[in-house]
């Protein structure tokens, strides 16, 4: 993971920029089309400044619809395919799963 170089706190999520990522810890319990299109302008605006990859921590994410999904996909495009998802709930790992996202992220599991 590297060293923790800063962190930033906000109402929907904490960013945490290590020396080799950026891990995004997502404080909502449900990403959803309530919340989805402001945390995906908030998160549009990092920049990876170098960093080897986005890390999206989900360990509070309980719900996650189609919006949120849009949300995960949008970073994984910007970012060039640098994005990981960390920490899904059984919840949200099922629904990546049943899209098949699974595939397509690589997703560290809860506990690593």
């Amino acid at each position: 993971m590297g060293f923790l170089l800063f962190l930033i706190q906000g109402d929907m999520y904490d960013i945490f920029v290590n020396t080799n990522s950026v891990e995004v810890c997502i404080a909502v319990k449900s990403l959803d089309a309530s919340n989805a299109v402001e945390l995906k302008t908030l998160l549009k605006k990092i920049d990876l400044q170098g960093k080897d990859r986005m890390v999206i921590n989900l360990k509070n994410v309980e719900f996650m619809d189609s919006s949120g999904i849009g949300v995960l996909l949008s970073l994984y495009k910007q970012h060039n395919q640098n994005v990981s998802l960390k920490q899904p709930s059984a919840s949200v790992l099922s629904v990546l799963e049943l899209l098949r996202l699974h595939r397509v992220f690589e997703i560290e599991p809860t506990g690593s």
